[in-house]
């Protein structure tokens, strides 16, 4: 992973984004896009969420990625207000450096591993919109840096976000958002799902792909 502090050429106007919350009531991955750039700070549009706008708060810690041609990009900052300038935006803290890594598959080995899965739901309420998390046993039956394969009871749909705590055997690792890509046929009530890392720290991936190096040695010697 690259640490970029000049960044002017990376980062552009009408780019898409993905706004991450990770923790607190609005917690979630949300869409929005560069509106504008200035000295001030960066202006992105109202974060939605399936066409929802979503009131995320001045003050508030915010990841934002967006994948460009020349790699993947993230940057951690904060909502410094709001404002409306023919459109409403939010003005966020322009970033000391940005992250870039490259595009890349990721090589996916088998394994066994009990985690849980919370899939993300909103409820609205006073009019404020507040995130929930439903918690189901999961097992894990395969898994790359790029996402994994899960069995477990519940109902998901395709582009449902969910939140995978792996710190179990993953130590240091922080909670990952991931979007369901893929729902695998099933004879029984066990649900089967394909989910790709949608947030992540690329240290966390880091330490995920240096397990699955690890276990394709350990397979290879079984086999």
């Amino acid at each position: 992973m690259e640490k970029i502090k000049e960044y002017k050429n990376y980062i552009q106007v009408n780019t898409k984004i993905n706004v991450t919350v990770n923790s607190g009531d609005y917690r979630g991955i949300y869409d929005s896009r560069i509106e504008d750039i200035r000295q001030d700070g960066i202006y992105v549009g109202i974060p939605t969420l399936k066409g929802v706008p979503f009131p995320i708060r001045p003050g508030m810690q915010v990841e934002v990625s967006f994948i460009a041609s020349q790699g993947r990009f993230s940057f951690d900052t904060t909502v410094e207000g709001r404002v409306t300038d023919g459109i409403p935006m939010l003005k966020l803290k322009r970033p000391e450096f940005i992250y870039r890594s490259e595009l890349r598959k990721y090589f996916r080995v088998d394994c066994r591993l009990k985690t849980k899965v919370f899939k993300i739901f909103y409820n609205i309420s006073n009019n404020e919109v507040i995130a929930k998390l439903d918690s189901y046993d999961a097992l894990i039956k395969d898994i790359s840096g790029g996402g994994l394969r899960i069995q477990v009871e519940a109902n998901f749909s395709v582009d449902d976000i969910v939140l995978l705590d792996l710190k179990d055997h993953f130590p240091g690792v922080n909670e990952i958002f991931g979007k369901i890509v893929t729902i695998f046929p099933s004879l029984n009530k066990m649900g089967e799902y394909g989910i790709e890392f949608i947030s992540i720290r690329e240290r966390d991936r880091d330490i995920i792909i240096k397990y699955v190096f690890k276990r394709q040695i350990e397979m290879k010697r079984l086999s």
